[in-house]
């Protein structure tokens, strides 16, 4: 059976839905403005997948009879906050990478969670079958880049970005909407 959602539940849904945001407007930004051909077309289906997801938190949210609660700190701020500013399209895409691999992570957690809401259940179904097609693309483009003869560096810049995502997923759990919903050791 159900349980209604908690208000630490809330938090957490408005704070996949800015992350979603943030991420899809990121994303949009890359597909208007990269010089890469090859890139258009995965950044755009990319920013079109994120803008649907917040879309669909904003809807279970709304059919929850929630309030949307303003969210300024994603996980894309905590991430820049930590490694800085990206300035290649490969950190940017390195970044993503690690993002998208703990956004999945964390709703599969989610996902285990006793008495989940149905509506919030299929969103999170819905949305995981996504995130595993932004991990694919991007290992492809890496991928491409290794056969280049980058190995080394590219090795570099993901043991720099696990590092990132380590230190980013700690200061989420910081916040004690994060803490008391996902003890640090379910992710």
């Amino acid at each position: 059976m159900a349980t209604p959602l908690s208000e630490n539940e809330q938090y957490i849904l408005s704070f996949y839905r800015a992350s979603e945001l943030a991420g899809g407007l990121l994303m949009g930004k890359l597909a208007f403005h990269t010089d890469l051909e090859e890139l258009r077309s995965p950044l755009t289906r990319h920013a079109a997948e994120e803008m649907h997801h917040a879309w669909l938190w904003t809807e279970t949210l709304d059919e929850l009879g929630f309030t949307l609660i303003k969210i300024t700190r994603t996980y894309q701020t905590e991430y820049c906050g930590i490694f800085g500013l990206p300035t290649q399209m490969l950190e940017i895409l390195g970044l993503t990478q690690v993002l998208e691999k703990r956004a999945l992570e964390q709703y599969q957690a989610h996902l285990q969670k006793d008495g989940l809401h149905p509506l919030v259940k299929k969103t999170l179904e819905e949305i995981i079958g996504d995130e595993t097609g932004h991990l694919h693309w991007i290992e492809d483009i890496f991928a491409t880049y290794e056969a280049q003869g980058h190995h080394d560096e590219l090795a570099a810049l993901r043991g720099r970005l696990e590092d990132v995502d380590r230190k980013a997923y700690a200061n989420c759990l910081l916040d004690k909407h994060f803490s008391t919903f996902f003890p640090a050791s379910t992710v």
